[in-house]
């Protein structure tokens, strides 16, 4: 061995004690901690993908529910799967728009034998949740008839009126038995109709 290995040697021997701790952190450090610290890195890289993932998939959301609302507010306004009736003209009013309603109704009353013998027209029926809601071009009327029929007459009236495509509500019904037939009815009906007047 040559002298310079000799000294070597000995400034090894003379500072063991503070070679190995430094050579003790060098192997933690290469063992633990690089392998941690890529673990690490992975980890953030992982979670900045997944946040940008999140984030794209968030703003995908609140565009199809924009888009959803968008496409709820211009429907139609539905009850029970029926459709509220449209004028077929812009030239229509409000009011006029109900026509082939109130002849479709008085339709049915004939075909189901009923006698109307009073009718009455309400547009601004304030408890109507339609008519309330103030929606633009929806349109309400309540119609408040005094009819007189037999039970299987007003049974075949009420079930074809129910029956029928267009948004209807009754509203309210009073049955009564004349005094003179107790066969007969007089029967008070709040039938509710509804048409929209704007365009698609």
């Amino acid at each position: 061995m040559d002298k310079t290995s000799k000294i070597i040697l000995n400034i090894l021997k003379e500072n063991a004690v503070y070679v190995l701790p430094i050579i003790l952190v060098f192997v933690l450090f290469i063992n633990f901690v690089i392998p941690q610290f890529s673990k690490t890195i992975g980890a953030v890289k992982s979670m900045n993908s997944n946040k940008s993932q999140f984030t794209q998939v968030q703003e995908r959301y609140n565009a199809l529910k924009m888009q959803q609302d968008a496409q709820n507010r211009q429907k139609k306004v539905v009850k029970d799967g029926k459709i509220i009736f449209e004028a077929p003209d812009m030239q229509f009013s409000s009011d006029a728009s109900f026509a082939p309603l109130f002849e479709l109704v008085l339709t049915i009353a004939q075909q189901s034998g009923i006698r109307i013998r009073a009718i009455d027209y309400n547009y601004t029926p304030e408890d109507d949740i339609i008519f309330a809601a103030k929606l633009e071009g929806y349109n309400t009327c309540e119609l408040n008839m005094v009819a007189v029929g037999s039970y299987s007459e007003f049974q075949t009236f009420f079930k074809t009126v129910m029956k029928e495509k267009y948004v209807t509500n009754l509203a309210e019904i009073e049955l009564n038995p004349w005094e003179k037939d107790k066969k007969v009815l007089i029967a008070k009906i709040k039938l509710r109709l509804y048409t929209r007047t704007l365009p698609e």
